[in-house]
């Protein structure tokens, strides 16, 4: 297993987690006792970094999972079945890994907006969510465009 695979599994617990800890404090029934509303602008920074880092980590997971799908698929004596069957593998490892790196920054916002003073009634703690989304779209973006560019 590789690094990148193991973050992506931590990132979905992560994820999974933040989630549930997001819900329960959301229905008032939170855990731990709630932060002070002003934190929530040191939380935009640090939601927006790490939201950047999963974009990358997404897209060099994408890049990952290309480079083992074509070491398959250029196996020779593969069949069309078996070609279709890595090239259907690929596509659905790619989600899965999107959909990990993206909900774990972005469960972290939501269980954040609700455990800042306020209950998540206040605008700056409703963007939480948000700003880890962009975060998210900045970093793949950014890996991507810096990865045609490598390109000869």
């Amino acid at each position: 297993m590789s690094p990148l695979e193991r973050a992506q599994k931590v990132a979905f617990w992560i994820a999974l987690g933040c989630a549930a800890v997001g819900f329960v404090t959301s229905a008032g029934c939170g855990p731990f006792p709630e932060l002070p509303g002003g934190l929530a602008g040191w939380l935009h920074p640090v939601l927006l970094v790490m939201g950047i880092v999963a974009g990358l980590a997404a897209a060099a997971r994408f890049d990952e999972i290309d480079r083992n799908r074509w070491q398959v698929v250029e196996d020779p004596m593969l069949t069309s079945d078996e070609r279709d069957y890595a090239h259907r593998y690929a596509e659905r490892e790619r989600r899965w890994a999107a959909t990990a790196f993206l909900a774990a920054p972005l469960m972290l916002g939501y269980w954040m907006a609700y455990q800042l003073e306020g209950g998540g009634r206040r605008l700056e703690a409703q963007l939480l969510p948000l700003t880890a989304v962009v975060g998210s779209v900045i970093g793949f973006v950014v890996a991507r465009l810096h990865a045609r560019n490598r390109q000869p």
